[in-house]
């Protein structure tokens, strides 16, 4: 039996000199803000629903900057990264997710500390052009 999928998809947010980006903090690790797809969403409403549940912003996913996956015996986690513009609202941990215990600006060579999953760290997700991303309904 194949392992269940599960898309994750999470928003890469900095500030407007590029030199810090946003994080949440989830019990002992930090990430990008971001969740889990719902049926019926694309990739790209997960993140932007996951930035507002998760650190109160309003932001608009843009190109993909990073796939990755894990494979386990049960589970084949994709995790996908949208570069994201930030729209409107002030940083701050939600009440809509009880899992973040922390939002924060965070400066980029600390962001790659902080999330070594990255390999070529946060400062390559930057960097990267990014390929388009499209979906279509019916």
């Amino acid at each position: 039996m194949s392992p269940d999928r599960v898309d994750v998809a999470y928003v890469l947010i900095s500030d407007s000199d590029g030199e810090n980006v946003l994080l949440v903090r989830n019990e002992d690790s930090w990430s990008l803000p971001g969740g889990r797809r719902e049926p019926g969403e694309t990739l790209a409403e997960a993140a932007e629903r996951e930035a507002k549940e998760e650190a109160g912003v309003v932001a608009k996913a843009g190109r993909i900057v990073d796939v990755s996956e894990r494979i386990t015996d049960d589970l084949h986690d994709v995790f996908t990264v949208f570069s994201a513009e930030l729209l409107s609202g002030e940083p701050t941990a939600s009440e809509h997710d009880d899992d973040v215990t922390e939002v924060a600006w965070v400066p980029v060579d600390q962001a790659s500390q902080r999330m070594p999953w990255y390999p070529d760290g946060v400062e390559a997700l930057l960097r990267a052009g990014g390929a388009s991303h499209s979906a279509a309904r019916g």
